[in-house]
């Protein structure tokens, strides 16, 4: 009688209890999300506060190189035109504002011509920094790419680029002026009358000048277009011309002092309800800002690309993962020892004894989890007698010879007698001490001529399964009845554990593993994907072999 295997048509046996339904069902929705982030996030730890720190220093580094900036900000309250009479006795129309006229009266402010009248009135245009700039990097590579495309194109047409080998010459003024205009800035506040006129700059003094500067242009422009009115009309009177003119005079004196008007401009159809004001410090970079958003992004970003490198990750992590990924049950957590990384590279007589190491609590507790789960696992056939246990993985690496050999150390100091065919058995000692006996596959290959002769490791009684003749192991066939026949005097004598070799490399593993009554594979936590233990089970199954469950060798929680 045979153990169901898991996924047959009959009950299926597990080691594990069944999860509850209600349980269950919070491993789905928002939940199970914000779980599964958490849990990569504390995986990837070490990794995500190294890009944490890199998004900081790079955010510290742009701080610090970055020049400052400081920007200083005038405010123009649009006021209701008024329409003043021609003569003495005419009535002037009512005043007259609406929102498409403060939208216009912005573009004015905007406008080429008034930028032109403040550049020229502060004499701008030798200002160092709005002097042409180095080329970047950036454009240093794509000017030279551009060159040598050009002279390529040249070389091939034969045609002569006198125009284009020409350098270009940049006017330094209209250049200055197209870098302060890029500098400046007019926006309306809300929709209100209000409008913002500010500039930014490296130098902690201009701003406030430029920017009082255009609104004592905007004035200036609005001012002296009435008082060309003015003189235009025939019976205008002669004090009004004078008022128009005074005004006139003190807007454009403010202009090129950088300043506001001395005297009230009434005629200017606004009025300047805010100066601009030497900044008191930098407006950009802003220090503090960047470095909280470069940590933000760092650990949002970080936390987001672990999660999704968790989705992508086929590769065994959690205990509670393989039911849903192979359906196998997990019959034990072997930790991974302090200050021993290659464990799955482990000899037999080299990792034999570690359990009986001072740090290995944690190691000796899953080896007995794992002997207590194959006892669980053969209650039902007891009266059959011991069982032949085998143990292997798909890949070399895993740590399967490391679990067979101690477990067998913790049956032996149990009181109970051990016998292993092991796949690594290079350090292994005969009965007496002397040199071990020949190999199953010699006992195979040999007929009945040979006899097995066990090597002892601390009490286990152990025969290596490879020969140290070549020739020998590319030909044996595992499925032998003298196969059969060690294993079951073996049996005889008490447990019985076959190391098996990769089932990924040959199908010696799944030879051998026919004549074992359960079989449990090993997964390497972080190193052994699902799909290579759905490939090992696959292939078992499909040779009538019983699966039991799975080991995570080198678990790390």
């Amino acid at each position: 009688m045979m153990l169901g295997k898991p996924g047959a048509s009959g009950a299926s046996f597990r080691i594990l209890p069944q999860q509850d339904p209600l349980t269950s069902q919070s491993n789905d929705g928002p939940v199970a999300v914000l779980r599964t982030i958490g849990a990569a996030g504390l995986r990837h730890k070490g990794r995500l506060a190294i890009w944490v720190a890199l998004c900081l220093a790079a955010a510290a580094a742009y701080v610090r190189t970055t020049p400052p900036s400081y920007t200083a900000a005038a405010t123009v309250l649009l006021e209701p035109r008024r329409q003043v009479p021609s003569a003495a006795r005419e009535i002037a129309a009512p005043s007259s504002l609406d929102l498409n006229a403060a939208d216009s009266e912005l573009q004015v402010i905007r406008s080429e011509r008034l930028l032109s009248t403040v550049f020229d009135a502060l004499a701008l245009s030798d200002h160092p920094e709005l002097g042409p700039r180095p080329p970047g990097l950036l454009q240093m590579l794509t000017s030279r790419a551009s060159d040598s495309l050009r002279s390529v194109w040249t070389t091939l047409t034969g045609a002569a680029q006198a125009g284009a080998e020409a350098s270009l010459r940049v006017d330094p003024r209209r250049n200055a002026f197209e870098n302060f205009a890029r500098r400046f800035s007019a926006r309306r506040i809300g929709q209100s009358y209000v409008l913002e006129i500010s500039y930014s700059s490296a130098d902690p003094e201009l701003p406030a000048r430029v920017a009082n500067a255009a609104a004592s242009a905007y004035l200036l422009q609005s001012v002296a277009f009435k008082a060309d009115a003015a003189r235009s009309g025939a019976e205008f009177l002669q004090g009004r011309l004078d008022a128009l003119s005074t005004q006139v005079g003190a807007a454009a004196a403010a202009v090129k002092a950088g300043a506001l008007p001395a005297q009230p401009i009434p005629d200017a159809d606004a009025r300047i309800i805010g100066a601009a004001q030497a900044p008191l410090g930098p407006s950009s970079p802003r220090g503090s800002l960047i470095l909280a958003f470069a940590g933000v992004f760092g650990l949002l970003g970080g936390v987001f690309v672990a999660a999704l490198a968790s989705v992508f990750d086929r590769r065994v992590r959690r205990p509670q993962d393989l039911l849903r990924e192979t359906g196998l049950s997990c019959l034990a957590v072997i930790p991974e020892i302090a200050g021993r990384r290659q464990q799955g590279s482990a000899s037999a007589s080299d990792g034999a004894m570690l359990m009986a190491r001072e740090h290995a609590g944690f190691f000796t507790a899953g080896i007995r989890d794992l002997g207590t789960a194959i006892e669980i696992a053969w209650a039902t056939r007891r009266s059959e007698g011991s069982p032949v246990v085998a143990i292997g993985s798909w890949r070399p690496g895993a740590g399967a010879t490391l679990l067979t050999m101690n477990l067998a150390q913790l049956l032996h100091h149990r009181g109970r007698r051990v016998s292993v065919f092991s796949a690594d058995a290079s350090s292994a000692r005969g009965e007496g001490g002397g040199p071990a006996g020949p190999s199953l596959t010699d006992v195979i290959a040999s007929g009945s001529t040979v006899q097995a002769v066990f090597a002892n490791i601390d009490g286990v009684r152990l025969l290596p399964i490879r020969s140290a003749t070549p020739q020998l192991n590319r030909f044996v066939d595992f499925r032998d009845a003298r196969a059969g026949l060690v294993i079951t005097q073996a049996r005889q004598r008490g447990e019985v554990l076959i190391d098996l070799p990769p089932l990924g490399e040959s199908s010696d593993a799944v030879a051998l593993a026919t004549h074992a009554d359960i079989v449990v594979l090993v997964a390497a936590e972080g190193a052994t994907s699902y799909d290579e233990l759905n490939d090992a089970l696959g292939v078992l199954q499909r040779a009538g072999i019983t699966v039991i469950g799975t080991v995570i060798n080198r678990g790390k929680s």
